[in-house]
């Protein structure tokens, strides 16, 4: 009962006094909290070791708008996935329309998967949704299939000369021992069980021919080098794709003829040949001639307007085609943000926010990815084809840390109460009191 009336006591003398300053002259209402600003982007001079919990919850801005992914025209759409069609319709756009290149949608989705599986709330949300999955255990589900496809190649082959046939999709994680912070052992089980990925560290002064020659070794020496400089990186997530295979049946060489470039120009090219029963399908806008490799691998060739090219693979017939196609060899490197612009324009933006991205799943410090490279090759000759390529994923520590929550100003420079009291189910009031001058 003494408990009850002093609390009475208490709440009575506490809004007394409450009435009582609100009449005083001059006085001013208490400052109000405002709103928290988003994330500098701005680097301090220190950067902190400590991983905010704010980098969870708070919705960061970036200082430069993402940029805008074109339409994608039904005549640059292959017909496969939305990220295959989304990143050659990207570069195309973006000063690739008339000249030769070749990528690897495969090598960069196996290389966003190793990305996702570290990531957590939007931005695995937004890098599950760019891969085109909805959870993990689709992405798992998917990867899953791919392995799948190499050990179909290893079995059409079997029992003919497989040292000229190879297909291999292989994964790595790299952490820089000079970095702060280190890979999570969840993490590391994570992408071993479901992508394979071996780990490893390095120091820096050597993380970057450690990553060079992991993956010179996977490509068979296609790709020789694919960073130049990861002494900085936290981290460096790869996937290597190679592919070596042969014509089911072998193509004749034909003697140097003329090729029209796409800027109307000729040049002398050496031509490969053969007639023989192929898929084929022709249309007023293109012609497509679909021809079979060892190991269940098909080359499809357009000549024209490739629109919907999923739906024409299926309105093939076998004709009796005489192919002719010039030898070639392609090498495509894609830096200076290139793909980290088109997954921006797809909307995957989280990931390249310095303090914002959400990675602690992958690593005990806060990171981000500042950048993603690919390299790819393609040959084709009388004999078949070669084909290697590798992403890496460059992972850098935070610099731009979020500002604090700025403080509520409370100065007691005017009529004030003080309450003491233990903190338990029932608090005790200690002591009570106010100052009023």
């Amino acid at each position: 009962m003494k408990r009850r009336i002093l609390l009475c006591l208490l709440a009575a003398c506490l809004g007394l006094t409450a009435c009582q300053a609100a009449g005083v002259p001059g006085q001013q209402p208490a400052p109000q909290p405002s709103d928290t600003p988003a994330p500098s982007t701005d680097a301090p001079e220190q950067v902190s070791t400590q991983v905010p919990t704010e980098l969870h919850t708070t919705e960061p801005e970036t200082t430069e708008p993402a940029p805008e992914l074109p339409e994608i025209p039904a005549a640059q759409g292959l017909g496969f996935t939305e990220l295959d069609n989304g990143m050659i319709a990207y570069l195309r756009a973006n000063g690739k329309e008339n000249e030769s290149f070749a990528v690897s949608p495969l090598s960069l989705k196996a290389a966003l998967a190793l990305t996702a599986l570290g990531a957590e709330g939007e931005t695995q949300r937004q890098i599950l949704e760019v891969l085109g999955f909805a959870t993990v255990e689709e992405l798992s589900a998917w990867y899953a299939s791919v392995l799948v496809g190499t050990a179909d190649f290893e079995g059409r082959i079997f029992g003919s000369d497989k040292s000229d046939c190879a297909y291999r999709i292989v994964n790595a994680i790299f952490h820089n021992t000079d970095c702060d912070g280190e890979f999570r052992p969840e993490y590391k089980e994570q992408a071993a069980r479901i992508l394979a990925a071996q780990a490893s560290s390095h120091a820096a002064p050597e993380i970057t021919e450690a990553i060079n020659s992991w993956v010179r070794d996977q490509t068979d020496g296609m790709i020789p080098n694919l960073v130049q400089d990861a002494s900085k990186s936290a981290s460096v997530l790869v996937n290597a794709l190679y592919l070596k295979t042969k014509w089911r049946e072998a193509f004749g060489e034909s003697p140097l003829s003329a090729f029209t470039t796409a800027a109307g120009e000729q040049v002398e090219k050496e031509f490969i040949q053969k007639t023989e029963k192929y898929s084929y399908y022709e249309d007023a806008d293109c012609q497509l001639v679909i021809i079979p490799m060892q190991g269940g691998v098909n080359v499809a060739l357009v000549l024209g307007d490739g629109a919907g090219l999923a739906e024409k693979l299926t309105k093939t017939s076998v004709r009796k085609v005489h192919v002719t196609l010039p030898k070639f060899e392609v090498e495509t490197s894609l830096e200076d943000k290139q793909l980290v612009n088109y997954l921006k324009a797809a909307g995957c933006d989280r990931m390249f926010v310095d303090g914002g991205a959400e990675f602690d799943p992958m690593f005990t410090e806060g990171i981000y990815v500042d950048d993603i490279i690919q390299k790819a090759k393609v040959k084709l000759d009388e004999n078949g084809l070669e084909a290697a390529a590798a992403t890496a994923v460059i992972m850098m520590r935070n610099t731009a840390m979020p500002n604090p929550e700025q403080p509520v100003e409370f100065t007691a420079d005017r009529p004030f109460q003080f309450v003491i009291y233990r903190e338990d189910e029932a608090p005790e009031l200690l002591f009570w009191g106010q100052i009023m001058d």
